[in-house]
């Protein structure tokens, strides 16, 4: 199957209530040391589900993004996609139609941040033209590093 035709298969959506376990699910997989729990899903789906993106493909949710925008800033909150589908173009795809949205809303600036030794999202996020800023050793307490980078929009 070449790329055209997987890219056909594959959809850039809002999320759904019903995609909540999926996104469990996930979260899970992807982040194992300290995963966000459906509980905690359910309440960020309560108060910004419209600002949840999932990326889906033959049906299956493989990504989400989680971007929340308010006067000018928008922070990416949460990012994932499934390991089996990493390095595939898919979480690329699913930043540009985050950084789309925030765009569209009036976003000037987006911050995120990076556990350091996640090298492989630090890479995908410079070479969607994030900066680096800086690290913070304790940036969610002790012995919780993380690099803080920021991308600029350009108007």
């Amino acid at each position: 199957m070449n790329n055209a035709e997987v890219l056909q298969r594959l959809e850039y959506r809002h999320a759904r209530f019903d995609d909540l376990e999926d996104l469990a699910d996930l979260e899970a997989k992807v982040f194992t040391e300290a995963p966000y729990q459906y509980l905690m899903l359910r309440q960020l789906f309560d108060l910004h589900g419209s600002d949840w993106l999932v990326a889906e493909l033959d049906g299956k949710v493989i990504g989400y993004a989680l971007t929340l925008e308010r006067g000018g800033r928008a922070l990416l909150f949460t990012f994932a996609v499934d390991k089996q589908y990493q390095r595939q173009g898919y979480g690329r795809g699913l930043l540009t139609r985050a950084l789309q949205v925030c765009s569209d809303l009036g976003a000037e600036v987006m911050n995120l941040t990076v556990r350091p030794d996640n090298r492989r999202a630090g890479a995908l996020f410079e070479q969607a033209g994030f900066e680096f800023v800086k690290h913070d050793e304790a940036y969610f307490g002790e012995g919780e590093p993380r690099d803080l980078f920021e991308y600029r929009f350009r108007s």
